[in-house]
């Protein structure tokens, strides 16, 4: 029991560091060679930070556990809720969110949460049919996202982070390959320990979604401090590159990754 303790607190830290020292500096240097806007790079700093939900719903899809994915799911998109609030209250940053071009993204960040907890509800089956319509609506965000938002095509990003472009590639890969390995080894303690315990699925779900949202929440803040350290803190891209990476993630846990774990639910209990 200590030493599955041990591994959760050793590579939830590795996965702090991977995030702020590898993901977002890797991030910044490839945005800014590319002269991509901070929504861009939001969402993809968004995506990235999705990859433990992926590690965990696909274990548990195979696993036979899928419930647990989808409550790793379903939590996170509401604990990155509140990891969003905390670092735009601790930046004093809470006005930006009353904007008007801030609703699309708002809109479909509130959907990401209600969408599951309506599944819940009405108890939805896992079926592929389930799947695809998330996969639509995940599309459909995108489309309005992108006409929304033409504005921001072309508007580059300053960064503090220089480099060349293959450091910035080398700095996302490696960070992508270490937090899912982080992600695999923090999933495997975390059922140990709620094993031994006896705890049930749903509340194994939100454990393992308070732990698989620590890179939303350290990229959230790094994000603000970096905005702080080159002057444009208070501005409207501070805010809209956190945004993004909120929307974006929640979106991705929602429209592919919850998608991709029904899947292989459906696929593996049809081999057994």
């Amino acid at each position: 029991m200590l030493s599955n303790f041990f591994t959760l607190i050793l590579f939830s830290s590795i996965t702090v560091l991977t995030v702020r020292k590898l993901l977002i500096h890797g991030i910044e240097i490839v945005c800014w060679k590319l002269s991509l806007s901070n929504k861009a790079k939001g969402q993809i700093i968004g995506f990235t930070t999705s990859i433990p939900e992926l590690t965990v719903i696909i274990s548990s899809a195979l696993s036979g556990v899928f419930s647990v994915g989808f409550w790793n799911i379903a939590s996170s998109n509401i604990i990155n809720w509140f990891l969003f609030l905390s670092a735009v209250l601790f930046y004093r940053q809470q006005k930006e969110l009353f904007k008007a071009t801030f609703i699309d993204e708002i809109a479909f960040g509130l959907l990401s949460v209600a969408i599951p907890a309506i599944m819940f509800l009405k108890k939805v089956e896992f079926t592929s049919g389930i799947a695809l319509i998330l996969v639509v609506f995940f599309i459909i965000y995108k489309t309005i996202d992108h006409y929304a938002n033409l504005k921001q095509k072309g508007v580059a990003i300053t960064s503090l982070v220089h480099g060349r472009m293959r450091k910035g590639i080398f700095f996302i890969v490696a960070g992508s390959i270490i937090i899912t390995i982080s992600g695999h080894f923090i999933g495997q303690s975390s059922y140990e320990l709620i094993r031994i315990v006896g705890i049930p699925a749903w509340l194994i779900g939100w454990i393992l979604g308070v732990i698989t949202s620590i890179p939303e929440l350290t990229s959230f803040f790094e994000i603000y401090s970096l905005h702080k350290k080159r002057g444009t803190l208070h501005y409207i891209s501070d805010t809209q590159e956190a945004l993004d990476a909120l929307v974006f993630s929640n979106m991705s846990n929602l429209g592919l990754i919850l998608p991709v774990g029904m899947l292989i639910f459906a696929i593996s209990s049809n081999a057994l």
